[in-house]
């Protein structure tokens, strides 16, 4: 009976250790199972985040690439927009269309070789007597311009007027782009080739006859008669088009490739030579692009990057940007890290977690299990801070708002801009920032995306530290799962210089008019400071009759080229003392016409022409060209129908003089019938006004 006891002891002995080591297997699996989910989700994250950085890189790119391709596509337009000042001359065209009916050897009649050579046919002899003045025309517009050279040729692709005195041979490339030029109804551009002076590039522009309206006559069918080419030394502008933009990352670069024979050639002005060969094959998709991807660097075949090419209308040119491929994965590696090291403490917590459950079960006391959950929160609070100064090294300007529009975050740009540190901003609003004004403007945007839950992208000028900033702000509602809207997130592109290059470009346009203003106006000697004073004039009105800002631009514009159609009156006729009979006032008339056939084909307003077509008509129909009434003449061209009257009428004529302001707003009002009587009123008042006594003081 003794041994009994002794035995049952050992039994229970043996099934807790049985137990214990079931509850180890447990623990184990359980580290097992969360380490090899930890690594699933670590692998899966790498790849979505590579994925997700080589995507927003390519939108980088397909933006930089598409506003420098923009850019450049505009600058050859304006390049070859250029000859429109020589080939659209009524005077050349008619020459061109004389050569282009010549039927004879355009080499006997034109050729330096040839000149004691008698030219058969009173037709030649005129073409052939007319041909130093035509290359003096060319040779002028050449030098004002700033080409190199210049030269005529005709529609078989032969030249026959040269700036530089004679008529070198031409390529076969040149003659292609010319007859090219006059089949399509379109400027051309020659590929770049190096000479002594640089980079040289031939502009080939069709030359209309005189009827010619676009790329057809379309009374008469008839196409172009000649081509203009002119060679213009680009090595400063390429230059210039492929210098870094201040969007570029660290390691991105834009060249710029040409198509050369089978193979293609950087364009790199800064060489010797000008080009440097591409030494890998280059594939270009269906489109003539070169899509995003890894491929060799341009500049040399041994180093990778990640580039992207678009095709630039007109030349066989690309412009290509890429990243150096150690900077484009740099991101990526980050990412790659930290992550790697958030699933080794992912890995590292599972094992704490089943230490301390292992504690538990062997009895560890519970104050400690709370010391192991309070380092392990330590670490996860480390790696969050770890991840958000990650987040805070973009240049854009980040901010999440919330629904009452207060700031719970803000980026350290967006911190620094606004010279406060990032915990005073948060609670804030956009007006404690940026002050009253501005948030209201911005906030009722806010609104909109709140309400209609998009995304809007809007151009706002915004004072930071006294200074002001154009910035493109897009802003997108972050909702929850229901659909509510929580808030909104911001981002501030600071886009200053590119606004103040537009108003650059503004300015020129508007210099450039009043230029033609004071062209227009030497075709008359009485019409001399006519177009200053009407365009004054016209604004002041336009502004006192509280007409939107874009009015009162357009009609400035409208003044500053109201006369233009003269230049086509016969000076007889526009200088004539006395009466014009009715065969010399039908073409006096005519100005209208002829400004509306020169104006209609250029990137104007609508309203601009509309108004110097009507600016003649009367409300009672008595006017030109259509004899509209009241309700068919447009506010401008009122304007513009009084200012036009009241200037002719204060400054002296051939045929009478100068009347004082007062008896020309007296006769104007004396003519309600055929003057808009609110535009007479507004002119009573803005002559009263110092604006408008120093407009007429500078008359004369």
């Amino acid at each position: 009976m003794a041994e009994h006891p002794t035995k049952t002891a050992e039994v229970p002995k043996s099934i807790g250790g049985a137990g214990q080591g079931v509850k180890i297997g447990v623990v184990l699996a359980f580290v097992l199972v969360i380490s090899v989910g930890i690594a699933l989700l670590a692998a899966r994250a790498v790849r979505d985040n590579e994925a997700s950085v080589l995507e927003n890189q390519q939108k980088r790119f397909q933006l930089l690439t598409q506003g420098r391709t923009e850019v450049i596509a505009s600058w050859l337009d304006n390049l070859s927009h250029q000859g429109d000042r020589l080939i659209k001359s009524d005077l050349f065209r008619l020459y061109a269309s004389e050569v282009d009916t010549y039927a004879g050897d355009l080499s006997n009649l034109f050729g330096r070789l040839h000149a004691d050579r008698s030219v058969e046919g009173q037709e030649g002899a005129t073409l052939a007597e007319q041909l130093p003045m035509m290359e003096n025309m060319l040779r002028e517009f050449s030098t004002y311009a700033g080409f190199l050279n210049a030269r005529i040729l005709s529609r078989k692709g032969e030249a026959y007027i040269a700036t530089d005195g004679y008529l070198p041979p031409m390529n076969q490339e040149q003659i292609g782009l010319a007859t090219a030029a006059i089949k399509e109804n379109g400027p051309r551009y020659s590929t770049l080739r190096k000479t002594a002076q640089g980079l040289e590039m031939d502009v080939f522009v069709p030359v209309y006859p005189p009827d010619a309206v676009g790329g057809t006559d379309e009374a008469t069918g008839q196409k172009a008669v000649g081509v203009l080419m002119m060679t213009r030394q680009i090595s400063g502008k390429i230059t210039e088009l492929l210098s870094n933009s201040p969007l570029a990352a660290k390691g991105e670069k834009t060249r710029l490739m040409q198509k050369s024979g089978a193979g293609y050639r950087e364009i790199a002005p800064w060489t010797a030579d000008g080009f440097l060969d591409v030494g890998f094959p280059v594939k270009v998709d269906e489109d003539g692009h070169i899509p995003f991807g890894m491929r060799p660097s341009i500049e040399d075949a041994d180093t990778r990057v990640y580039s992207m090419g678009v095709r630039i209308p007109g030349p066989a040119w690309w412009l290509v940007q890429e990243i150096d491929y150690g900077q484009a994965m740099k991101p990526i590696l980050d990412y790659d890290r930290t992550v790697y090291i958030v699933a080794g403490l992912g890995i590292l917590t599972a094992l704490l977690i089943a230490g301390l459950a292992w504690w538990i079960l062997t009895g560890v006391q519970s104050q400690r299990i709370a010391e192991q959950f309070r380092a392990l929160a330590t670490q996860i609070e480390e790696q969050k801070l770890f991840i958000d100064s990650i987040n805070a090294n973009i240049d854009e300007f980040i901010v999440l708002k919330d629904a009452h529009g207060k700031f719970t975050y803000v980026n350290d740009a967006f911190a620094s801009a606004a010279g406060r540190p990032k915990e005073e901003l948060i609670g804030m609003d956009t007006a404690a920032v940026f002050g009253f004004d501005t948030a209201k403007r911005l906030e009722s945007i806010d609104e909109v995306v709140v309400r209609e839950k998009r995304q809007m992208t809007v151009s706002e000028p915004i004072f930071l530290r006294s200074r002001r900033h154009q910035f493109q702000v897009s802003k997108s509602p972050y909702c929850a799962k229901d659909g509510s809207c929580q808030g909104i997130v911001e981002v501030y592109r600071d886009v200053t210089e590119f606004v103040a290059a537009q108003e650059r470009n503004k300015r020129l346009i508007r210099n450039a008019m009043e230029a033609l203003g004071s062209t227009i106006e030497a075709a008359d000697p009485y019409l001399g400071g006519h177009t200053k004073l009407l365009a004054g004039l016209s604004v002041e009105v336009a502004k006192a009759m509280h007409l939107s800002e874009m009015d009162i631009a357009e009609i400035e514009t409208a003044a500053n080229l109201s006369q233009i159609g003269k230049m086509f009156v016969p000076n007889d006729i526009l200088t004539k003392p006395g009466k014009l009979t009715p065969e010399e006032m039908t073409v006096m008339e005519g100005h209208v016409e002829h400004a509306y056939r020169i104006l209609k084909d250029i990137d104007i307003a609508e309203g601009v022409l509309t108004a110097i077509y009507q600016m003649n008509e009367r409300l009672d129909g008595t006017g030109y060209p259509k004899k509209l009434n009241d309700g068919e003449i447009i506010v401008l061209a009122r304007i513009l129908a009084v200012l036009n009257s009241f200037c002719a009428m204060i400054r002296p004529r051939s045929y009478r003089g100068a009347k004082e302001p007062e008896q020309a707003l007296e006769i104007l009002s004396g003519e309600s019938n055929r003057f808009d009587p609110a535009v007479v009123a507004a002119l009573a008042d803005v002559i009263r006004t110092p604006a408008g006594e120093r407009l007429l003081a500078d008359k004369d």
